[in-house]
């Protein structure tokens, strides 16, 4: 790695079903206040799936102005133009700066279209014929409508990539993204994620594939509970995360702050060959750290993407212990899923972002409604209470339902 090339977090920003901005997403994670509720953007009284992560209390007008015009914007575009907003004003990026850095390079993840457009679309279509179709809709309904939105907001010449490779795509973004600092392209990169698949149609899909819990027995803030043996399934979620990346010494000369090093990742696809599920992980884990010159023994924590699954829990569980041997005991090994439940492609960035925050606190998030574990999730997976300590280098999983694995290597910076 070139030592010039470094590349560093600058700014964050979270749109979350568990809280708006750092501090409220800082403060449930730490005290295990779970974002997720009963379903409020449709009526669930004759639908099988009643609870998911919705983001409250959110107006993108309260972002950018009365002007604005969120009902021609998909939701998961609303939430990630807020979070990218949030993203640079906490790195002090002005309107300047990203001027001098044109081209700006933006590289976004998302795992689904925007289905909330399609659907009132649709319904247009049915109800008062193809005429009324609007055209604000064809652009809206697009994966890459996000960074479309964003270039308007942003008024400065852009290129944008649209990563596209389902859950795992924030903490692919990210990689891709350190990669053109790396390499010298540019100095900056704003990179994020954003998912929105709370609706009706969407839902009933993954009931259908057998992915979401339809768990009515404990309240909706403890149906996902990943590592515990109660475990029943992932509870779906909306959200969108963000992070200014710079070069290191570009940062340190216009004064910036890095809160956390991004030093490299990796993607594997799970083979019908591999030693049992998720077996694409081990291979993501491993090379990731060969890509960061980084030793198992070195790493400090795991950010899991453990998501309250009956299988993928127990399969990352022994991903980790074939990796790390002795060391998978000797780390904490926790999720945040438990109060964000699972946002597809914004999970990645989360958890970026998540580690950063340990970094700066020296905290360990705990895993929330761990209170019964699944005795072969048998690591530290930090139960229900935060724990003091410093991390040097933390490690991110993510996993997606295609078969999908990524990981990304982080370090404080020094």
């Amino acid at each position: 790695m070139i030592p010039s090339n470094r590349v560093v977090v600058t700014g964050m920003g979270v749109v979350s079903p568990c809280g708006i901005g750092l501090d409220a997403f800082w403060d449930s994670l730490i005290n295990c206040k779970s974002g997720i509720g009963p379903i409020t953007l449709f009526d669930t009284t004759d639908y099988p799936l009643k609870v998911a992560g919705e983001v409250k209390n959110f107006d993108l007008r309260d972002y950018f102005g009365r002007d604005c015009k969120p009902n021609r914007l998909a939701r998961q575009t609303q939430l990630g133009l807020a979070a990218c907003k949030m993203a640079i004003e906490d790195a002090g990026v002005t309107k300047e700066v990203l001027e001098t850095c044109q081209p700006l390079h933006m590289v976004i993840g998302i795992c689904c279209s925007a289905i909330d457009v399609i659907v009132r679309a649709k319904e247009i279509l049915m109800t008062k014929g193809a005429t009324r179709i609007r055209p604000y809709m064809v652009g809206a309904c697009q994966p890459h409508a996000i960074g479309a939105s964003l270039v308007q907001y942003l008024g400065v010449q852009t290129s944008v990539t649209t990563v596209s490779s389902a859950c795992p795509s924030g903490l692919d973004a990210v990689a891709a993204a350190a990669k053109l600092i790396r390499k010298g392209q540019t100095d900056m990169v704003l990179v994020g994620a954003t998912d929105s698949p709370l609706d009706s149609s969407s839902l009933a899909s993954f009931v259908a594939a057998g992915i979401p819990s339809t768990n009515t027995v404990l309240s909706p803030e403890e149906v996902s509970c990943p590592f515990d043996a109660k475990r029943s399934g992932v509870v779906v979620s909306e959200g969108a995360g963000f992070v200014v990346l710079e070069r290191l010494d570009s940062a340190l000369a216009r004064g910036a702050k890095p809160l956390l090093e991004i030093m490299s990742g990796a993607t594997m696809t799970d083979t019908p060959e591999a030693e049992g599920a998720m077996g694409g992980l081990f291979y993501s884990m491993d090379t990731a750290l060969k890509n960061s010159c980084v030793r198992p023994e070195d790493v400090d924590y795991i950010c899991a993407n453990a998501c309250s699954d009956p299988d993928g829990d127990v399969a990352e569980v022994e991903w980790i212990k074939k990796l790390f041997g002795k060391r998978a005991f000797q780390m904490p090994v926790s999720s945040i899923r438990g109060v964000t439940g699972h946002p597809l492609a914004a999970a990645g960035i989360f958890q970026v972002i998540a580690c950063a925050l340990m970094m700066k606190h020296k905290k360990i998030v705990p895993t929330a409604n761990l209170h019964d574990p699944d005795p072969r999730c048998d690591l530290d997976h930090v139960p229900l209470k935060v724990r003091d300590a410093k991390i040097s280098i933390a490690v991110a999983n993510g996993h997606g339902m295609g078969g999908e694995n990524s990981t990304l290597v982080m370090r404080s910076v020094s």
